[in-house]
């Protein structure tokens, strides 16, 4: 039988579904490292992946019998897509079952960073608070307020709609404008890359990562900033350049930032340890029963649909 390499834990039982039909090798309790991703790929006609590991070139070559790579996430910047399609292995991913539960996760990060939720729960905790006072960790209104998206796809629109319910005004900038009824709906009006940056009070970045975006937020960047705005990753790490970032933190370029996501994953840089108006989150996105029990249906439907000759629903690219 065929082999079926699944590099970390799913949820829910949609691994059952592969036994009759594949061999199957199951890092059940945790994901597999680098070095043992590559040692045991290299049979597999099928992968399915965690973000967290790289599919290049390497891999691709040294695996001959690869048929389709099911990657559990949108972003797909760890495969290297084109080349794997070049060698007629079908590439998918699982975008649309985590657009809600991400997209929380991103007004939730707004809220605990504007009203200075995570300060508030530590002094709490460490026994420092000694009662109220009016000027007690005092925080900004989203009500009312700008709020920036950068890459208004399916998350990024889910963001505009539940921003409505604060009444806020929602710019976003994307690589092509979208449909009038879109904008109309979610009352969003569109600006170019410096627009979203001189306007915008909070600034979602939900983009995907690639040569483009790679480095977007530097010095030069923040510097365009209002110093009283909040910047929100859930997107890709490296869209922003960390070491700019902690100088425009020190340098009071912009009032804070939350990031769910990290430049180099797990490493944390100490400077954004430190720092009370940084809020910090492991990767949580799709962290919900939800969102991560049918991404893991997903990656289990799009290997047996390739094993039984039907596109799958989320081809990449």
């Amino acid at each position: 039988m065929d082999k079926v390499l699944i590099t970390g834990p799913l949820i829910g039982d949609s691994v059952s579904r592969l036994v009759d039909h594949f061999r199957v090798e199951y890092s059940r309790n945790e994901v597999m490292n680098q070095a043992a991703f590559s040692q045991a790929a290299t049979d597999a006609w099928g992968i399915v992946t965690m973000t967290s590991l790289s599919v290049d070139r390497h891999i691709i070559d040294s695996s001959p019998g690869l048929k389709v790579i099911s990657n559990l996430g949108v972003g797909c910047d760890n495969i290297d897509v084109s080349y794997a399609q070049s060698k007629g292995i079908v590439v998918t991913n699982t975008p649309d079952v985590l657009s809600e539960s991400t997209a929380e996760m991103g007004m939730g990060l707004l809220l605990a960073t504007a009203r200075r939720i995570i300060e508030g729960d530590r002094m709490v905790k460490v026994g420092d608070f000694s009662g109220w006072k009016v000027d007690l960790l005092l925080g900004s209104e989203l009500n009312g307020k700008t709020l920036g998206i950068l890459g208004c796809g399916r998350i990024g629109q889910s963001i505009a709609r539940m921003a409505g319910g604060f009444e806020m005004q929602v710019l976003y900038c994307n690589r092509s404008r979208l449909p009038a009824k879109v904008e109309a709906r979610l009352h969003l009006s569109v600006v170019d890359f410096d627009g979203l940056l001189e306007k915008s009070d909070f600034l979602v970045i939900t983009a995907p990562l690639n040569k483009e975006s790679h480095h977007l937020f530097d010095l030069k960047t923040f510097e365009r900033m209002k110093a009283s705005a909040i910047l929100i990753n859930i997107g890709r790490g490296p869209v922003i350049k960390e070491v700019d970032l902690i100088a425009a933190l020190e340098t009071n370029l912009i009032a804070g930032v939350a990031l769910d996501v990290l430049e180099t994953p797990p490493s944390v840089a100490e400077q954004l340890k430190e720092r009370t108006n940084v809020t910090l989150t492991p990767h949580l996105g799709s962290a919900t029963t939800e969102a991560r029990s049918a991404m893991s249906d997903l990656v289990i439907d799009a290997v047996l649909d390739v094993h039984q000759g039907r596109v799958p629903n989320y081809v990449v690219g």
